[in-house]
């Protein structure tokens, strides 16, 4: 059994430390939402790893928010759970794990 989880390849890219820095810089407005500005750090990281040759795999992005959709959907205390997907999709958008290499071209490192 061990074969078989060993033999899975990690998915997305290694960090790029710009887009990171360029995600980091992004300063919060007064008053702004969790999700507005996770949103502004998720478009500077994606402008960044899109200039170095990477693209959002939205496939995987999508599978994820579908499993996190019922999980937040069924804890009926939480309410509505489009806050929290909401904020799980900005979430992924800056995680390297949801990119890999576009296929146009080789990263730019």
């Amino acid at each position: 059994m061990l074969v078989g989880c060993a033999s899975k390849e990690p998915q997305g890219v290694m960090d790029v430390p710009e887009c990171r820095q360029a995600a980091d810089a992004v300063a919060r407005l007064p008053g702004e939402s969790n999700i507005d500005y996770l949103r502004a750090q998720a478009d500077a990281y994606s402008i960044c790893m899109t200039a170095h040759g990477y693209r959002l795999d939205e496939e995987r992005l999508n599978e994820e928010l579908t499993h996190v959709a019922p999980v937040q959907a069924s804890n009926l205390m939480r309410g509505d759970p489009g806050q929290l997907i909401a904020l799980r999709h900005q979430q992924l958008r800056v995680s390297p794990s949801m990119w890999q290499p576009d296929s146009a071209g080789t990263p730019n490192r």
